[in-house]
């Protein structure tokens, strides 16, 4: 009964790191624009266009690459969740945006003037049930008249983040987009997630890890920040507080410790991430340890 209590606490406490508001979705990955499904309205239609979304609590980053009839697509768009405007320069205009949460949707406003006249956009971002398509719903108002598009977006496509290009000295990089393949796992007392999709974007020294997994506990979602300069740092994990620490070991491996204290216990996960040479494996060794036991993990994740 003492063995089974230290394993379902721990495998409380790993899970309870994951949990997180589900009514907002996230975005980060990249998404190639589906041309032939999507709606441009009067204006011109892109010949290709790949966003790719980094999100964290704050905001969102969108690097927009492709190209048009215009020249080449190359610009990236930041917008802040906490209602504070942001001014992007885009093909030489000047646009004033604020973005907001109106439950699962993504409501943004934007202004600018195009030809001396002043240009209304909104854009309401849906993310499908099994998130693997974006529609960006877009309705323009200036005193020419209105016009709506509809952007049809698919998970996948160039990630210009996904490179398994060495970071620095040798060091690999991670980024990518990594599910986790549960029959080459080894979860040892814990019970496994249904599924598990991590999309790192990893740009030396910083790492930005976010999960979205489906447990018997329902769908947990999160997003870890933390740098390699191992120093320690604060990150919040869903409603708890918790302290980050990662940095290279001599072989060249990423190391990262998690501190959080449940229900009066401090627990502590050191995660080492192991690149196979192909780049097309992740390994991650966890050990858990509070002061009722401790528990090994060996999780696999393939690169897609």
């Amino acid at each position: 009964m003492f063995r089974r209590a230290v394993f379902a606490t721990l495998a409380i406490a790993a899970l309870a790191a994951t949990a997180v508001a589900q009514s907002k979705p996230n975005f980060t990955g990249a998404w190639k624009l589906n041309i032939a499904k999507s709606d441009f309205g009067p204006l011109p239609a892109p010949d290709s266009e790949t966003d790719t979304f980094t999100q964290t609590d704050a905001g969102i980053k969108d690097l927009v690459t492709g190209n048009s009839q215009q020249g080449k697509l190359d610009t990236t768009i930041t917008y802040n969740f906490d209602g504070t405007e942001t001014v992007n320069n885009i093909g030489g205009l000047e646009i004033k945006s604020k973005a907001k949460w109106d439950g699962p949707l993504l409501t943004i406003t934007s202004k600018l003037k195009f030809q001396d006249q002043d240009v209304d956009v909104k854009d309401i971002w849906t993310l499908s049930a099994d998130g693997k398509t974006l529609t960006k719903d877009t309705h323009f108002t200036s005193s020419m008249g209105e016009a709506d598009q509809k952007y049809i977006f698919e998970k996948g496509g160039a990630d210009v983040n996904a490179s398994a290009a060495p970071a620095a000295g040798g060091k690999p990089n991670y980024s990518g987009t990594w599910k986790l393949n549960t029959a080459k796992s080894d979860f040892g007392p814990l019970p496994p997630p249904d599924s598990e999709t991590d999309v790192i974007d990893h740009k030396e020294p910083t790492v930005i890890i976010t999960v979205d997994a489906a447990t018997a506990q329902g769908p947990q979602k999160y997003t870890l920040q933390t740098t390699t300069d191992n120093v320690e740092a604060p990150v919040k994990m869903g409603p708890r507080d918790a302290k980050v620490k990662t940095g290279w070991d001599a072989t060249n491996n990423l190391n990262s410790t998690i501190k959080l204290t449940f229900n009066d216990q401090d627990v502590s996960m050191k995660r080492v991430y192991v690149l196979s040479a192909d780049g097309k494996t992740l390994t991650v060794n966890n050990h858990l340890e509070s002061p009722m036991g401790e528990a090994d993990q060996k999780l696999t994740y393939e690169k897609q």
